[in-house]
């Protein structure tokens, strides 16, 4: 089953905040000049985008990929043909396989280009969890410890405030989730459509009534990480980003969709960039933050990133583990509501993966020296193993 994500309602977007509670402001880009109305087609993963205004953009400098042309495979259409079908059965506009020191696939689907910048969901969560992990080892931040009232003031007395980052960045938390009931006129639809204040109605997050620490993936919990972030630099997350990692990987502009024209991002969501530097950025996280040579983050703060939490085993700061099987994914501790699906465990056990949801993914694994990048429509039977396993399949059937 194909589904188009229509709205922001569907990606619980975030308002504007206040002023005092941004970071420095940036120049926001606006829309062009409407042309003369035609009826609207159903927007994809793809064209939704054209209207997310304002958004500040990531500035890059692209650079060629580094790789090793000696070690490209012939033929790789025809080796690489179940991950093809399984892509283009699934509306990818693109897809991207890396091994062995070379960029062995870069396959786009038409009408789409390599300069496609599709919605790509959940999977900023993880550039969030980079720059964060990048932060605290630049001493930015001072630790994965520290209690979030260092940054939130206003929960200063609070016990809110003694959640530590560690625990924002692990999805655990316990703070309750927006409630949806009420329809329309919701706390979370009037989120996630812009109606109420961003800060405000993160501000106004109260404790899950459970007691001991649990996994509970949440939006908010990410946009409240995104905050901490951007009141722990001294600069707009743009720029830190842009200088820090996007840059030194040689990656082309990439957008966030703010909620302001001050530039406060989407956390959890909306990270506009190309399929090939989604590529990058899981090269720089297979090589332990070594890119082209150079260490762009040290290899501590990878492993702290992708290291195991201790309520969930497949989850580590703001990115997905494989390790353990479950052939349904939850994304909360009690195991109900929507699930990620797998037909079979993976054939590498460390995996790690960006996950945007219906598809949206970046595949690491270190031991088979693999990274792959799918782009395209979300679906809600999305096989997460599917991909993964028929790319490992066809690399072992080589050998």
């Amino acid at each position: 089953m194909k589904i188009h994500l229509i709205s922001g309602v569907a990606l619980l977007c975030l308002s504007a905040c206040a002023e005092d509670q941004t970071p420095p402001a940036i120049e926001a880009e606006h829309p062009p000049e409407a042309a003369a109305s035609e009826p609207a087609a159903m927007p994809t993963n793809a064209t939704i985008v054209d209207t997310y205004f304002p958004r500040s953009r990531v500035e890059g400098a692209p650079e060629p990929l580094p790789q090793n042309p000696d070690t490209r495979l012939s033929d790789a259409d025809m080796i690489f043909a179940d991950a093809i079908a399984y892509a283009e059965e699934t509306t990818s506009y693109g897809l991207l396989i890396w091994h062995d020191g070379a960029l062995q696939l870069e396959t786009y689907f038409p009408p789409h280009t390599e300069e496609v910048r599709s919605e790509p969901a959940s999977m900023h969560k993880s550039v969030l969890g980079l720059v964060t992990a990048k932060a605290i080892a630049d001493g930015l931040i001072e630790s994965a410890d520290a209690p979030i009232s260092t940054w939130l003031p206003e929960w200063e007395d609070d016990p809110r405030g003694e959640i530590t980052l560690r625990q924002l960045l692990t999805m655990s938390a316990g703070l309750a989730p927006l409630s949806y009931e009420g329809g329309a006129a919701s706390p979370a639809v009037r989120f996630a459509s812009g109606e109420d204040d961003t800060v405000e109605t993160l501000l106004s997050l109260p404790l899950e009534e459970a007691s001991a620490p649990h996994f509970h993936y949440q939006n908010t919990v990410s946009q409240l990480l995104m905050l901490v972030v951007t009141r722990a630099l001294s600069e707009p997350y743009q720029d830190y980003l842009s200088r820090e990692i996007w840059q030194p990987i040689g990656a082309a502009d990439a957008y966030t969709y703010d909620f302001n024209e001050e530039g406060f991002p989407r956390g959890y969501a909306s990270f506009l960039a190309r399929p090939l530097d989604w590529l990058r950025l899981g090269l720089l996280i297979k090589q332990d933050g070594v890119y082209d040579g150079e260490q762009i983050v040290p290899a501590a703060a990878i492993a702290n990133m992708t290291a195991p939490s201790a309520t969930n085993p497949n989850y580590g700061w703001q990115i997905w583990r494989g390790a353990e099987f479950e052939a349904e994914r939850y994304y909360n501790f009690e195991g109900v509501g929507f699930a990620a699906l797998s037909s079979e465990p993976y054939l590498t056990d460390d995996l790690i993966f960006f996950d945007g949801f219906g598809g949206q993914r970046v595949y690491i694994s270190q031991s088979e020296d693999l990274v792959i990048v799918r782009l395209g429509d979300s679906q809600t039977g999305w096989d997460d193993s599917r991909l993964p396993n028929a790319v490992i399949r066809a690399l072992h059937a080589q050998d």
